[in-house]
């Protein structure tokens, strides 16, 4: 079975007044049938590589490929394949939905018969029936969201590329299309960006973690999940730390990852005993720091996302990647 999306050395450099590398030799595939979160803060990244997946923008250098059809060689067999939002989305004020879905379901070159059939399927799908025939302009931002869903379903594409889908709801809203999209991945693959962890964490099985165009992590959330679960502690100091001191203390095979918050670090690793002894000897023992206290945390994707960026910070924009 092809892949659903694979990228390769994929690198975006917008030229002007100050070189901006948007992308920086970004590599990944995503299964079939699986819900990848693409996360990142703001200018990561992620709109970059889904207007390339998409074809708004061409790549500086690599490739993209879509069920094997190169994006820029074989678009439009490519995009047959993907149904997009792309960021906000923004439809005819004066249109209904059904107006809407005939529209593009005619630009398509969906025979009216089906056409008809799809727009009835895809409305029930995002529960928006009741208003198939209400103006557009007068709906909600998250029933507006529910329609573009809907319409990146009119083609019955086995690929959703989803650009920030909750982007501007209310928790509620939010609550809504999560549901929708757990409803909607049976039997398709997703690709969802979003700077949202907490959100994604409930929906998705994958996990790709980008920052300053640089892929930081890419690993099941199941796998990254087991990996932090009680794996970080929290090392209370008397003194505040010296960066020498925690490049010492993270440079230990034992210790994957380590932030700091005041007199206080933040370690994670293995979660074994022997792992926690070594680290608490070397600590106390070699470096002689004085500690108030040492204990296990529970954590969370948020965390560890956190805890890889200031890694990245740290290194001065070198590359990053999680230790599984």
């Amino acid at each position: 079975m092809s892949d659903a999306i694979e990228l390769e050395n994929l690198t975006k450099v917008f030229s002007g007044k100050r070189k901006i590398i948007a992308l920086d030799n970004v590599s990944f595939k995503v299964k079939q049938k699986t819900v990848v979160g693409y996360l990142g803060p703001n200018g990561a990244g992620k709109s970059t590589t889904i207007k390339i997946l998409t074809n708004i923008i061409k790549p500086t250098e690599g490739s993209a490929r879509i069920f094997e059809y190169d994006i820029q060689k074989k678009t439009m067999k490519a995009l047959q394949t993907c149904g997009t939002i792309l960021e906000v989305p923004e439809f005819y004020p004066y249109l209904s939905p059904r107006e809407t879905m005939t529209y593009l379901g005619k630009i398509r070159g969906m025979s009216q018969d089906y056409l008809n059939r799809r727009i009835k399927e895809v409305l029930e799908e995002v529960e928006m029936s009741d208003w198939s025939d209400a103006k557009i302009g007068k709906f909600s931002t998250g029933m507006k969201q529910r329609i573009a869903i809907a319409q990146s379903l009119l083609h019955e594409p086995p690929l959703l590329i989803l650009d920030e889908p909750t982007n501007g709801l209310d928790p509620r809203g939010m609550a809504h299309i999560r549901e929708l999209i757990n409803r909607l991945k049976k039997d398709r693959t997703i690709f969802l960006s979003s700077h949202l962890l907490n959100e994604v964490e409930q929906i998705v099985d994958t996990v790709i973690l980008i920052h300053k165009g640089q892929i930081l992590a890419h690993d099941s959330l199941k796998k990254i999940q087991q990996m932090l679960k009680s794996t970080q502690i929290k090392v209370k100091f008397i003194d505040p730390i010296e960066d020498g001191t925690i490049k010492k203390i993270s440079d230990l095979n034992e210790v994957h990852g380590v932030t700091r918050e005041d007199k206080s670090l933040f370690l994670a690793f293995d979660g074994s005993d022997k792992s926690s002894s070594v680290i608490l000897d070397y600590m106390v023992k070699d470096l002689n720091l004085k500690l108030i206290s040492f204990h296990p945390l529970e954590d969370r994707l948020e965390d560890f996302y956190i805890n890889l960026i200031e890694q990245a910070e740290n290194l001065k924009g070198a590359k990053v990647n999680a230790k599984f």
